[in-house]
């Protein structure tokens, strides 16, 4: 029987995959969450699950400041530039666990860690 480092990515037994597919969406997390971490929780999974669980509260947020800037509220260059700093953000995260690394994202990363840190 194969390890869990050692299981194919987009094995369950994977911790990568949860890391992974954590990324894809809130639904995603969701399922990272639920069908493939609760059952093998290890520390990979769980740095990559409360990252990018801060992404997806601030992605969000960001979907209410679009409608108000939409209203005229705020000006759309303000959520352009938050919009691509989240990409911005997010794609360095997935990029950290594609390589099977553990670095924080800029800003949040941090942050994340310690107000999820009984995730």
């Amino acid at each position: 029987m194969e390890s869990d480092e050692n299981a194919y990515l987009g094995s369950p037994d994977n911790p990568r995959t949860a890391a992974l597919v954590s990324y894809i969406t809130m639904l995603g997390w969701l399922t990272a969450y639920f069908l493939l971490y609760r059952g093998s929780r290890n520390s990979f999974s769980a740095f990559h699950l409360r990252q990018t669980l801060l992404l997806h509260i601030l992605a969000f947020f960001l979907n209410i400041l679009s409608l108000l800037a939409l209203w005229h509220y705020i000006p759309n260059s303000v959520v352009i530039i938050l919009a691509v700093l989240l990409l911005i953000l997010w794609m360095m995260g997935a990029w950290s666990a594609i390589n099977n690394e553990q670095k924080p994202v800029p800003l949040v990363g941090r942050l994340a860690q310690n107000l999820f840190r009984n995730l």
